[in-house]
């Protein structure tokens, strides 16, 4: 039998060059969870400001740094909501500083009563492709009807609806990646890592290498005699 005496120190307590070896070997360490939900959530409560209600299990990203890195999400939109929380910029009730490069869309007014009245269909959709990470747009609107009269003119004014909630649906969905990332890259630096170990109370040998499970064998042996 043998018995070995080994120090072991707090990530505090280790050199410049150990403590390099035990960021780089734990980098990780904040993101083996579900750490982005509280992202998700703070996506949906700023849309629902917009009268976007973002559809949690249906959003998606793959990140960070290759080709093909994206997010997606779906929704329904209220597109009368929409339209006026962007003239009054009503995010900023709940995100005070954040900008949006948001404009009202350039169309005809006469569409906007179409909407009120129920006449087209108000059930606009922003939808995470399948195969993709980025978003399209479907306003749901195939025949346009009222009192037995269709209005075929104002197809063209919805051609210019679509297209400018899909740029809305293009900008949220940037803006989505954007957070997700930021938050990754957070979690992943030295300041986050290091703030972690400490407060879970890690323990390495002196070069950097992860001694927990050594104090976890010797807790457990004593405990058994």
């Amino acid at each position: 039998m043998k018995q070995i005496t080994l120090k072991l120190y707090s990530f505090n307590e280790l050199d410049k060059e150990a403590k390099r070896k035990a960021l780089t070997t734990h980098r990780d360490l904040n993101v083996n969870f579900d750490w982005w939900d509280d992202e998700f959530e703070d996506f949906i409560e700023l849309c629902s400001y917009l009268g976007i209600a973002v559809i949690k299990d249906k959003i998606k990203f793959r990140g960070f740094y290759s080709q093909g890195d994206g997010s997606g999400f779906s929704a329904k939109v209220d597109i009368l909501k929409l339209i006026t929380a962007i003239e009054n910029e009503s995010w900023k009730d709940y995100a005070p500083l954040q900008e949006f490069p948001f404009n009202v869309p350039a169309i005809d007014r006469r569409i906007l009563p179409l909407l009120a009245k129920d006449i087209l269909p108000n059930e606009p959709q922003i939808i995470s492709r399948s195969q993709y990470y980025n978003v399209v747009v479907d306003l749901g609107i195939y025949v346009i009807n009222e009192n037995g009269r269709e209005h075929d003119n104002v197809f063209e004014e919805l051609d210019k609806l679509e297209e400018w909630l899909r740029t809305i649906a293009e900008i949220l969905n940037r803006h989505l990646y954007s957070t997700l990332e930021k938050q990754y890259d957070f979690l992943c630096s030295d300041t986050a890592v290091k703030e972690s170990m400490l407060n879970m109370e890690y323990l390495f040998t002196a070069d950097g290498r992860s001694a927990n499970y050594l104090a976890q064998l010797t807790k457990r042996k004593i405990h058994q005699s």
